[in-house]
């Protein structure tokens, strides 16, 4: 058989069915993989006996929620349905992780706190973030998979799983559910630049909520996708007034009533936290934590000052707040811990050292360096595009606007934090969305590659490289992949 005809012939083999064979047998053994050394990552108990102090909260926050779980419709209806939604928070602490969490209590193991946690409650919340993570990462690789080529579905839920949910699953906090949240906010305000069907904005509304009531930082997210999408608008509409021609896919008349959506969207999810903060600490979005210069500092205040009356005690001027702190320390120091904070950030999200800690900035890297050589071969080896389909997506510039706007505003966003938040991995929430932005970008320009006649050899090269990583993802397994060893 002649090497062209045997070529065809495997290709066709390959995509009747072949690739989900495939995808299906790498995936489950990342699933297994995964699974394995998760489950191997349960706290010993003398770390169960000795939580640390944000662990403590996380576990007081928790049996507080136990008992309004327990309605009790004898005083009422309105009242027991509004406390069961998850609303209690002392500012720092958010409510649906101790919620959660307070659903897998059984009555002896409410009082949990600074005795530490029990074992079998320790099992059920292990449990339980196995299960909901593992099935997290098996639909983002089928839906990875039926868009990406299978090594760069594959690539995905190695990077995200490896990368992200496993250093994240040890401790009592909500880093994971927060991860997951904020990728899917990331997803949705991506989705809504390329074709803003109004339901979008209601998701992103929704699923921002969701973090929110989680842990904070999530909005910063929001105020940028607001900004590119209102910016989008503005373009669209003096292009039309100059022109007269439509733009693409992304309707304008449906931005305005889109954001109304997210906003009530929002606002209805979130509703129960910001009247519970208004009516038992006086301020709906009580951010005293974030304008202390140490977590130490930040403990001993919020923990002396966690209720309306012991708030309402503080003189305006001795209340932690923007302005206060702003008077208290120089612009110089402002932009220093904004800067020293954006750098630790970057340094825990993308460590480069090939060591106990997943490689994370090695693979970023890779992508990046695949990426800038895509655009250069499409932009300069390739023939020019004839029509639509082999061009770039029309909102390809407000999505990489707003990709880049919006990585740089959450990293000082998390930035400024860091030094208050000293424990647990809620910045590695900044890993997934780059990742599938990187992987996204460069399987779009393949696949504009393959319309403009890219060469075979280009795209055999390109997911010959792919795989290469998956080997490297690997490769890191085997050699590191330890229980004792598993940080961030």
């Amino acid at each position: 058989m002649p090497v062209k005809s045997a070529f065809l012939h495997l290709t066709r083999v390959w995509l009747s069915g072949g690739r989900w064979v495939v995808m299906l047998i790498a995936l489950g053994a990342l699933a297994w993989a995964y699974a394995t050394n998760f489950w191997q990552m349960l706290p010993l108990r003398a770390e169960l006996a000795r939580p640390h102090p944000m662990e403590v909260s996380h576990l007081e926050m928790a049996g507080l929620a136990r008992n309004d779980l327990k309605l009790d419709f004898s005083r009422g209806v309105s009242e027991p349905l509004n406390n069961w939604l998850p609303h209690t928070t002392d500012g720092l602490v958010r409510p649906l992780w101790p919620w959660l969490a307070a659903w897998l209590m059984d009555d002896t193991e409410g009082n949990v706190g600074r005795a530490g946690w029990s074992p079998r409650f320790a099992t059920r919340v292990h449990l339980a973030k196995l299960s909901a993570t593992l099935a997290v990462l098996v639909l983002l690789g089928l839906a990875c998979a039926r868009a990406f080529s299978v090594p760069a579905a594959l690539l995905t839920v190695l990077l995200i799983g490896f990368g992200v949910f496993l250093p994240s699953g040890r401790f009592f906090l909500p880093d994971l559910l927060f991860s997951v949240l904020f990728l899917l906010t990331w997803v949705g305000c991506i989705a809504a630049l390329k074709r803003n069907s109004l339901w979008l904005y209601g998701a992103i509304g929704f699923f921002s909520a969701l973090a929110n009531l989680t842990a904070p930082s999530a909005t910063s997210l929001v105020i940028v996708f607001v900004g590119v999408s209102t910016l989008r608008w503005l373009w669209g509409w003096m292009l039309e007034q100059l022109s007269g021609v439509g733009t693409s896919l992304w309707v304008r008349r449906n931005h305005w009533l889109g954001l109304m959506l997210l906003v009530v969207c929002h606002l209805f999810t979130v509703g129960p936290m910001l009247s519970f903060g208004h009516q038992k600490l006086g301020d709906a979005t009580p951010f005293h934590w974030r304008w202390f210069d140490s977590a130490e500092e930040m403990r001993v205040w919020t923990s002396a000052h966690h209720t309306r009356a012991s708030l309402k005690a503080v003189s305006p001027t001795g209340l932690p707040s923007f302005e206060n702190y702003r008077t208290s320390h120089s612009t110089e120091e402002i932009r220093s811990r904004l800067h020293k904070g954006t750098l630790a950030v970057a340094g825990t999200v993308l460590p480069r050292e090939w060591g106990s800690v997943f490689p994370r900035g090695i693979f970023v890297a890779a992508l990046m360096g695949i990426l800038l050589l895509l655009v250069f071969m499409l932009g300069f080896a390739t023939p020019r595009a004839h029509h639509a389909g082999q061009a770039l997506h029309p909102e390809t510039a407000p999505i990489v606007f707003f990709t880049l706007l919006a990585l740089a505003v959450c990293s000082l966003d998390f930035g400024w934090d860091v030094p208050v938040m000293d424990f647990g991995n809620r910045v590695l929430a900044l890993y997934p969305p780059l990742v599938l932005s990187l992987v996204w970008a460069c399987e779009a320009l393949v696949q504009r590659g393959r319309r403009r006649k890219m060469r075979l050899p280009v795209l055999l090269i390109y997911e010959t490289v792919l795989w290469l990583l998956v080997g490297l993802g690997v490769w890191w397994m085997i050699a590191f992949l330890q229980p004792a060893s598993i940080t961030a």
